[in-house]
């Protein structure tokens, strides 16, 4: 594998409006039953359709909605298209980036672009694969996401052009203009896979979530939201709110609300780093963020999970939002779903303390 190579990512257009309509085509994507399935690519006039009819591949969890292939004398190019119908909301860039790992790509460059509050975040990624005959070849990704209106979660789709590694240089401007030229025919007026509903605190307070989470409060400083399917429960939120009075830092939060792991006689141990400042680009209302990770485990109920608190001072209250749930695997996407959860949280959370 050829890693020493700086690979180029262009982000803009190297074309004319002349040079596009001589090099590219306008492809229709209309094989799919469903219409929800339906797009349209700008290809280069070299690749022609080899596979409209869906084809699952299970191993990678997708299921191909077109593969575009070079036809002439030119640099080799493939161009491919699938989706993946999930239950819960999560980023699309997650989802790209289980994928990938899946799939053994090496990320080499990537851009993420959308707002939490908004549909989520998405990715433009540029990859690099040596296959079992030696060759790398360079891939750049692409994803969207719709709302599936025949049976709810929604539809991640991505699209891949490729191509060897040797020719990428001749071919990164004609994959950089598919890889964001392309679009759904029939998207939904739903640009996330779940309906969000929200949830009311004291007075104007409150906030989002998905609605197959549940919200509930459990003391006068305490909230829990929990996604929990069929009786079993895949992420916990916890919420601590203290006034300026009994708590005057984000350390006093972490250590007040963390108290509770060992109060019990079967306590678990949170091993976590210390916290730090993150970037606050999600709700400028929250202010100064800070975080840390780590891991909630036990072992006499051999039990292991994923730790993450963001603590912030808003209105006056110290605020302190833990998320505990599965780790990341490639089993399933609770972990993504969790993180999308407190994302939409953070981003819509509204405090007015009079």
């Amino acid at each position: 594998m050829n890693i020493d190579t700086d690979y180029a990512f262009p982000l803009t257009p190297d074309f004319s409006k002349e040079e596009i309509e001589q090099r590219l085509w306008k492809c229709l994507y209309t094989s799919a039953r469903e219409q929800m399935l339906h797009y349209w690519v700008m290809l280069p006039k070299s690749l022609k359709p080899a596979e409209l009819e869906p084809v699952a591949f299970p191993d990678v969890g997708l299921t191909n909605i077109g593969r575009y292939l070079t036809l002439d004398d030119s640099p080799y190019l493939e161009v491919w298209v699938a989706y993946e119908r999930c239950q819960w909301e999560m980023n699309a860039s997650d989802w790209l980036f289980k994928k990938l790992a899946i799939m053994g790509e090496k990320v080499l460059h990537r851009r993420l672009v959308g707002k939490a509050s908004e549909n989520g975040i998405f990715a433009d990624v540029l990859t690099l694969k040596t296959h079992a005959s030696g060759d790398d070849v360079i891939s750049r990704y692409t994803v969207q996401k719709d709302y599936n209106r025949d049976s709810g979660g929604g539809n991640y789709f991505l699209l891949k052009a490729s191509c060897a590694a040797r020719d990428y240089p001749s071919l990164a401007n004609d994959i950089y203009f598919t890889v964001v030229n392309w679009d759904l025919l029939h998207r939904s007026n739903l640009a996330v896979a779940e309906l969000l509903t929200s949830v009311n605190l004291d007075g104007e307070s409150a906030f989002r979530i998905p609605v197959s989470w549940n919200a509930k409060v459990i003391a006068e400083n305490r909230l829990i939201v929990d996604h929990t399917i069929d009786g079993v429960n895949y992420g916990v939120i916890n919420f601590y709110f203290y006034s300026g009075a009994v708590c005057h830092s984000a350390e006093d939060a972490f250590e007040k609300s963390t108290l509770r792991f060992q109060e019990h006689e079967h306590s678990v141990t949170l091993a976590a780093n210390e916290l730090e400042p993150i970037p606050n680009d999600i709700n400028a209302a929250l202010g100064f963020i800070s975080t840390c990770t780590g891991e909630l485990y036990s072992d006499e109920e051999k039990m292991r999970a994923f730790y993450q608190s963001y603590i912030f001072n808003c209105s006056g209250l110290w605020c302190y939002v833990e998320l505990v749930g599965q780790h990341r695997n490639d089993k399933s996407y609770h972990f993504e779903a969790n993180k999308r959860c407190v994302e939409i949280i953070l981003a819509t959370l509204n405090i007015n303390v009079k």
